[in-house]
């Protein structure tokens, strides 16, 4: 099949209705990596549902699993939608991110009234900033190296638990594979039975910034980088159609580079790319929502994110669904 993108702003504005239709057809969705940014597989998840495209499986990665994890669990899509950003703006989700800004960080007494001043959605920016200045200057760098990771994942428990039940893989209502890499054998895994939240904690656990996760023999993490958009995963089950989200940052030409921090992570997004690219082909759908811009670490408008994946997705289904009075 021809792979349809939906990545040009105006066009999926211009398109903003709802796809009204009557069709037989079915989809394994890939959701990929990204951050803040796959809060819009939310609003893909929405459009996709209003379609009447039957979801058989979805796949995800890194942010894809706990996306596709609150899918999987709850066919409410608004009703899941509101949970998450009720958990952004929660005064107890506030609270972790403050004390993940205490450790993430020596802060002055002026940040600390900053740092007080902001909702929790916000927190993942300021920490994000401080630390990158800690790296870039040297500062508590033999710690960091020494370490099995920078930060804890006590932050990333708590939103799991908040927004995941305690049910094995095999208990979703839409059946769900979950992406990570072990890292002593150097392979990909593919999870679909054992814990839920455990296995979304595993592909979620950013390497060298959050721990690995012991699962039985292995020591998984988040293979983001390399699987982006796990798509031939998503091939491999589908029986018709093969859905990608690609919710990957904006590659920015960049002229200098301060420190050996600046390449390390700049070669990282390049890989990434790179290997996005490669993907693409396993998709019959891609879908790009118009959040390229901004950074992962950015919850700060979760409403604005959604619609984005919302809109991205109305405009692709329309080009390869029968659309009976489309809105």
């Amino acid at each position: 099949m021809k792979m349809i993108e939906a990545a040009d702003r105006n066009q999926v504005l211009s398109m903003g209705g709802p796809v009204n239709c009557e069709t037989n057809r079915r989809a394994v969705i890939a959701l990929g990596g990204g951050g803040a940014r796959g809060l819009a597989h939310l609003g893909v998840m929405e459009a996709i549902g209003e379609s009447g495209v039957r979801t058989e499986r979805i796949v995800g990665v890194s942010i894809g699993s706990l996306m596709g994890g609150l899918c999987a669990v709850d066919s409410d899509i608004k009703q899941v939608q509101a949970k998450a950003i009720g958990l952004l703006h929660s005064p107890v989700f506030s609270e972790k991110c403050r004390q993940l800004m205490a450790a993430a960080s020596k802060v002055s007494a002026g940040n600390r009234k900053q740092s007080q001043q902001v909702g929790p959605a916000d927190w993942f920016g300021l920490w994000y900033r401080r630390l990158e200045r800690i790296m870039r200057h040297g500062h508590r760098l033999t710690k960091i190296v020494r370490g099995p990771s920078i930060l804890s994942d006590e932050i990333l428990h708590e939103a799991i638990n908040a927004l995941i039940p305690d049910i094995d893989l095999s208990e979703t209502s839409i059946p769900l594979s979950i992406v990570a890499a072990d890292l002593k054998s150097g392979h990909r895994v593919v999870l679909e039975r054992g814990p839920l939240r455990k296995a979304i904690l595993a592909s979620t656990a950013i390497p060298g910034f959050f721990p690995p996760i012991q699962w039985d023999d292995m020591l998984l993490s988040d293979i983001g980088v390399l699987d982006a958009i796990p798509l031939s995963i998503a091939k491999s089950y589908a029986s018709d159609l093969t859905i990608g989200v690609d919710v990957g940052s904006s590659v920015q030409r960049i002229d200098t580079f301060g420190t050996a921090i600046d390449v390390v992570m700049r070669m990282e997004e390049i890989g990434e790319r790179l290997c996005r690219r490669h993907s693409l082909p396993h998709a019959d759908i891609l879908i790009r929502p118009d959040v390229g811009y901004r950074p992962w670490y950015d919850f700060t408008e979760p409403t604005a994110l959604i619609h984005s994946g919302l809109q991205a997705a109305r405009a692709a289904l329309r080009h390869v669904i029968s659309v009976r009075g489309a809105g």
